[in-house]
């Protein structure tokens, strides 16, 4: 078994070793080509992908170290048998990398299990934890497809739109089932800083057409019960809150900020801004609260009656809506 792994890791070395001469090569030949002008960005584009060569081969060495190949390992005290021993293709930062690994499992038609896989983190079966990482950032804040020409114009891995769009809502659904834990979890280690004076908690919903919006078949019985269709059609308030900290000078320190796709009364969101006032309260009880909202009733239902005692606003941007609609009116202006 030791001469396997041996061998494992010179094939690695070598062509780890191969990267970089192919590397040290293109430098070589570059220094000594004449200069041209107006080709800095071919130069660039090669220069970066000789160098995502010696990522993947380094990264594909490093997982290969993490393999077990071994009859039996014991996973949270229960023994898995070994299977199979094949290849399997990961998504990294620098682009797939393809590493030999060894299944175990428990019982014939139980799902295989994967020690490397354990051992590196690997997200979602496919996902090094970097790629994962980056590839979540994206899809928060660019559509799938706008993450897939993005990763693509990097030059790294080159994840397809629809793995783009599958990786959160996996991610999703299993945070979901450990949420309290988890965001527990996250609440630990956060501190308060010295300056802070005041936490400001605010709360607001913003409208998204929803992709099972049925827009068109909702306007049609509208009009065919003789209604005339008016809003936001097919649309659903998405719930948003944050929680900020901030010094005696109004200037903000930090912000926590929560969002939650919609849900009836924005029951988990409550909780969660609910929980975050807490564990800071908790640190720091001294701080001034400050709650801010539009006007709606069912916000100050719970900035009011669920939170601790503090000064309530109404947020500067609503009522200066308000104000200008006034004014418009006084004025004689058309809204």
């Amino acid at each position: 078994m030791e001469e396997c792994h041996s061998e494992v890791r010179d094939a690695n070395t070598c062509r780890i070793d191969s990267a970089l001469d192919r590397l040290r090569e293109f430098l070589v030949a570059r220094r000594e080509a004449a200069p041209a002008l107006g080709d800095l960005e071919v130069f660039e584009r090669e220069l970066h992908a000789q160098v995502l060569e010696v990522e993947r081969e380094m990264l594909a060495s490093e997982l290969a170290r993490l393999d077990l190949d071994v009859p039996t390992v014991v996973i949270e005290g229960a023994e898995y048998r070994r299977v199979v021993r094949c290849e399997q293709t990961y998504t990294g930062a620098a682009g797939p990398v393809r590493v030999e690994r060894t299944l175990y499992r428990r019982h014939t038609g139980e799902q295989a299990l994967c020690p490397l896989e354990l051992r590196a983190g690997i997200v979602e079966g496919q996902w090094t934890p970097l790629a994962a990482r980056q590839a979540c950032w994206v899809v928060t804040h660019l559509t799938p497809q706008e993450g897939e020409d993005l990763f693509r114009e990097l030059g790294g891995m080159t994840p397809s739109k629809s793995s783009l769009d599958r990786l959160p809502k996996k991610i999703s659904r299993n945070w979901e089932a450990e949420r309290e834990r988890l965001e527990a979890a996250l609440r630990r280690p956060e501190k308060v800083p010295a300056a802070a004076t005041t936490l400001a908690v605010s709360l607001d919903g913003v409208m998204l057409g929803m992709k099972d919006g049925d827009r068109e078949a909702k306007r049609a019985k509208t009009r065919a019960e003789g209604r005339r269709p008016s809003g936001p059609a097919g649309f659903r308030e998405v719930g948003c809150g944050t929680v900020s900290l901030l010094d005696a000078e109004g200037n903000r320190l930090h912000t926590i900020r929560l969002g939650r796709m919609p849900e009836k009364n924005k029951a988990t969101l409550l909780d969660e801004l609910k929980a975050e006032v807490g564990a800071l309260l908790r640190r720091r009880p001294d701080l001034r609260i400050v709650k801010l909202a539009d006007a709606a009733k069912s916000n100050w239902d719970f900035l009011h009656k669920q939170l601790p005692p503090g000064i309530e606003l109404i947020d500067f941007f609503h009522a200066a809506s308000h104000l200008k609609a006034a004014l418009d009116l006084a004025q004689g202006h058309r809204i």
